[in-house]
């Protein structure tokens, strides 16, 4: 009777320990979101602060993103948008999350940086915290260079993945 090769025995030892060990389900960010986004600014060399309710929906395919920030104009002149696109990472064991995304499509020529710090995937319900950095010197009806910093406060309102336009490419 010749040895049997341990090879196969112990490839089948890895495979369920490899399955026994991996979640169920990789996190996803997608879904909607509600919350609340505090501004400092500066126009021209004057200063204000500002802040505002939002809605972000996320929309999550692999690491890619593609967010669309929400929210109704003071002046009551309707919806305001901005689309972002970026890239999410996870801890290795599923348990932290964090990305970040940048704008792509504003309603006048801006740039925008957004991260997202490290956020626990356990939290029921998920929420997050960012900070976003925001330039423009087309701010329309304001002469001169605007800078903001913001901080953004979200909490998930649904995990349905939702129907998120892209950024257009470039």
């Amino acid at each position: 009777m010749k040895p049997r090769s341990m090879l196969p025995n112990s490839m089948a030892a890895l495979l369920v320990a490899t399955l026994v060990t991996t979640p169920a389900g990789a996190f996803s960010l997608s879904g909607r979101y509600e919350g609340f986004v505090a501004c400092d600014s500066t126009t021209a060399g004057d200063a204000q602060s500002w802040g505002r309710t939002i809605e972000v929906l996320i929309f999550q395919s692999e690491s890619e993103l593609s967010v669309e920030y929400r929210y109704t104009d003071e002046a009551e002149l309707g919806p305001e948008y901005t689309l972002y696109g970026g890239e999410t990472t996870t801890s290795a064991d599923g348990a932290v999350v964090s990305a970040y995304f940048n704008a792509c499509d504003a309603s006048f020529p801006a740039l925008e940086l957004v991260r997202m710090f490290p956020s626990s995937t356990t939290s029921d319900p998920f929420s997050f915290t960012a900070d976003s950095i925001w330039v423009s010197d087309e701010v329309p009806n304001l002469p001169g260079l605007t800078v903001q910093s913001c901080r953004w406060s979200m909490r998930r309102v649904s995990s349905e993945a939702p129907t998120v336009r892209t950024c257009p490419a470039h």
